[in-house]
């Protein structure tokens, strides 16, 4: 059994309890959605026509590794790119891809948000942005040694063509999942040690940190859920930050779009822990923060405003 810091039996039971329920009620959830279901059915699809005589096609599937908004945003002073891998978040492609979750993370999952919106429909009534992430966790699970093969391919790609023009790459792994890819995918991080490319997650599975195998160069940051704070102490003693969702407004000030119009506190205090804090929706590059931080992230998307979990603290 691992050694938590200042948990008990009670506490650990009680934790892995609500895991359960939480995710028996995703995979049921995501089982029976009409709007889930046929996003599965049409990535299916796309995934069996790109395959003939057993040899996947790539160019009739996505790019495995792309970015959006919040990866996009400036780092001042670094000429800096972050690409990450999008897969499905927790039950949605079938697959489970999110051992850590609890019913606010998966609830308020950021899959749905932005590009990734449900309404974000073309013509012909298809989500190509959930269709392509599912696509993606498809051939994660079914095309593992292909899928290997194809990511480190277009990382390498990447990495040249940005090496060219004087910028450095980083990469995060989990951008909606939370795969062991330190056990199942070594040779990545192989890849990015060698080439000096930042690697880095978002983590809510204490048991990840804890075994981190990769501890000198994969950076991870503790994600809080509604049901892990006793698990704080232990990422504070395994160097980790702890990410937390605050009810903060979106606005951004008028003279300055960069800027938000409210500031995250300087310090927060949770299960009678007292850290500074780091605003998180400044950029993304977790790896460059100061350590023995709380990483405040306002809460985004329409679904969160209804949780009613305490996954988003509230003023």
């Amino acid at each position: 059994m691992l050694d938590f810091i200042n948990t008990n039996d009670t506490e650990l039971k009680e934790y892995n309890s609500k895991t359960r329920n939480a995710m028996q009620e995703m995979k049921a959830f995501c089982d029976s959605d009409d709007f889930i279901i046929d996003c599965r059915k049409k990535a299916h699809l796309k995934v069996n026509r790109a395959i003939v005589n057993g040899k996947i096609h790539w160019n009739r599937l996505p790019k495995l590794i792309n970015s959006n908004t919040k990866m996009k945003k400036d780092i001042d002073g670094i000429d800096l790119e972050i690409f990450g891998l999008s897969l499905a978040p927790h039950f949605i492609s079938g697959f489970n891809t999110c051992n850590g979750l609890s019913l606010g993370c998966a609830k308020s999952c950021l899959m749905f948000t932005g590009h990734g919106s449900k309404f974000m429909v073309d013509c012909n009534g298809d989500h190509n942005v959930a269709i392509a992430r599912i696509i993606r966790t498809i051939l994660w699970f079914n095309h593992r040694q292909e899928f290997k093969t194809r990511l480190l391919h277009e990382l390498k790609l990447k990495y040249n063509n940005l090496k060219s023009k004087g910028i450095q790459l980083a990469f995060r792994p989990n951008v909606f999942s939370e795969v062991k890819f330190e056990v199942h995918f070594p040779e990545l991080f192989h890849f990015c040690k060698d080439n000096d490319i930042p690697i880095y997650d978002y983590v809510k599975d204490i048991k990840r940190i804890v075994n981190n195998p990769f501890k000198d160069f994969y950076s991870m940051t503790f994600s809080l859920s509604e049901n892990n704070a006793l698990f704080i102490p232990t990422a504070l003693k395994h160097n980790c930050n702890i990410a937390i969702v605050l009810d903060i407004p979106l606005t951004k000030k008028k003279d300055n779009r960069k800027k938000y119009l409210v500031d995250v506190p300087k310090d927060f205090t949770i299960n009678n822990i007292k850290l500074k804090t780091i605003d998180g929706d400044i950029n993304d590059a977790r790896f460059f923060d100061s350590k023995n931080k709380f990483v405040v992230l306002r809460g985004k998307g329409n679904e969160i405003k209804k949780d009613t979990t305490s996954f988003m603290i509230r003023n």
